[in-house]
């Protein structure tokens, strides 16, 4: 039903545009025109609310950012769950291309395994702790362990695998 009045302010602000004549002013037409996309904005912005509560699919994965080492402590070494470990940095190239892969290959482990991301620059001590040396390095954590890793840009296939050892 959202969907279908988005489409009618959409046609309505497009009805407005071409119904502007001369004979109105500027300020009348840029009003009317303002108040038409804020119509269609909340419209859309409840379309899309609708739409992302009908596509949410089963349990999700909690991904977040480590903070500081107690972070770390309470976040990765003590969960119940197995973590997997993103050792990146903002200016590296491949860790921009595994996040997103991680991020969607965890996401369809229907929330058996959390993503945390440690950024070396700002967390150099844990990284040093886990021998990090070079970046993106990955590691699988579960009861405080580290059970597997990886180093550099892996494949889809390789990812998959990766996260199905851990959670097994």
């Amino acid at each position: 039903m959202t969907i279908q009045l988005l489409r009618r302010h959409v046609l309505r602000l497009g009805r407005s545009i071409v119904s502007m004549n001369r004979q109105t002013s500027y300020c009348s037409q840029k009003m009317k025109l303002f108040q038409m996309s804020e119509t269609v904005q909340k419209s859309s912005q409840c379309a899309f609310q609708g739409f992302s509560r009908h596509m949410s699919t089963g349990p999700k994965f909690e991904a977040f950012n480590v903070q500081d080492t107690n972070d770390f402590k309470n976040r990765v070494l003590e969960s119940s769950m197995p973590v997997i470990v993103d050792f990146h940095a903002t200016w590296c190239g491949p860790c921009k291309l595994l996040g997103p892969r991680l991020e969607s290959i965890i996401a369809s482990s229907a929330g058996k395994v959390h993503l945390a991301k440690v950024d070396v620059d700002d967390l150099a001590e844990i990284a040093m702790d886990y021998k990090v040396q070079s970046v993106p390095t990955v590691l699988g954590i579960r009861n405080g362990k580290v059970l597997d890793q990886f180093i550099g840009l892996q494949d889809d296939d390789q990812i998959k695998t990766f996260v199905e050892k851990l959670v097994n």
